[in-house]
């Protein structure tokens, strides 16, 4: 009798006040470290960034403004041009990376010879820091010594990289070179998915190669097609240190995207308020993709459904 009390008793007491440092509490403790890392490195600033954007530097302090410095933005043509020069270095970028990269993941995946020597090659680019990819383009574009540019004077005159259109067009190229090999690797991954025998009774049905892709394999790759919009999309907003390796936003303000214009206004002007609300409006826009991009895997779950 006073053991089945004392089992009760137990029972109740394990009930009440659950142990923390085992059962279903465990893999909480497991991801407690990286759960850290990332409030000290993504939440935190992210906050003090919201607050910075509300702020003035006056007389070493900072003093509360409200929405004044979102004005001053909205108000500058600096700003509102690098914005346009955001949008056109993005359109460019997007379709470079995303049409070479699928491109490059049709030929690999028509297992040829030596595709791992392959890959290696077209992931080198990916593995280099954007100080040194942006070094090696704007040595390749020098007027005196420039390999590339002394192969396009005869089209382009002795200085694409002092020209502003030349300028962009280099930081476009750099960029999508160092780039397409992340977009590759994804559309492989998917391509390698589809199953033979889809190609193959579409090719004895008569289709075409072309017929092949559009209406059997891209329907299966579409997920990771939007997936690889998004990451390429938001790279392409926020891309500063290539851009800075390569032209450091010049010549003028011809390259000075938004994302350059915040490093141009937080570290070289000082201005950390501005180039808080710089950040804050660049968050908003990579939300307003996501949301979108949510919205349209969502939409194609339904329709599937």
């Amino acid at each position: 009798m006073d053991t089945a009390f004392n089992r009760e008793r137990v029972r109740k007491s394990d009930t009440r006040r659950p142990n923390l440092f085992s059962g279903r509490f465990v893999p909480l403790w497991f991801l407690l470290p990286a759960m850290l890392v990332l409030l000290v490195l993504q939440v935190y600033p992210t906050i003090y960034a919201f607050v910075l954007s509300v702020m003035r530097q006056r007389h070493g302090g900072f003093e509360f403004v409200g929405l004044q410095n979102f004005q001053l933005l909205l108000g500058q043509s600096t700003f509102r041009e690098s914005f346009g020069r955001t949008l056109i270095f993005s359109a460019w970028y997007i379709v470079l990376v995303i049409g070479l990269g699928l491109l490059v993941a049709l030929l690999i995946n028509r297992r040829v010879k030596y595709t791992s020597g392959y890959l290696v090659v077209i992931f080198i680019p990916w593995v280099l820091s954007d100080v040194v990819a942006g070094t090696m383009w704007r040595w390749m574009f020098l007027k005196d010594y420039g390999l590339i540019q002394q192969w396009l004077t005869p089209l382009f005159g002795p200085s694409i990289y002092v020209n502003p259109a030349g300028a962009m067009g280099i930081v476009i190229l750099a960029s999508a070179w160092r780039s397409v090999a992340f977009t590759a690797v994804l559309f492989l991954g998917a391509l390698q998915t589809v199953p033979r025998e889809v190609e193959e009774s579409a090719a004895l049905d008569g289709a075409n190669r072309r017929q092949i892709f559009m209406r059997m394999i891209f329907p299966l790759i579409r997920p990771t097609f939007l997936i690889a919009i998004l990451l390429t999309t938001m790279r392409s907003i926020n891309t500063v240190g290539l851009i800075l390796a390569t032209t450091r936003g010049g010549p003028g303000y011809a390259t000075t995207t938004a994302s350059v214009y915040l490093y141009r206004s937080a570290w070289g002007e000082s201005n950390f308020a501005r180039g808080a609300a710089v950040s804050v409006l660049l968050f908003l826009v990579n939300v307003v993709i996501t949301v979108v991009y949510l919205r349209l895997i969502t939409d194609r779950s339904e329709q599937q459904i």
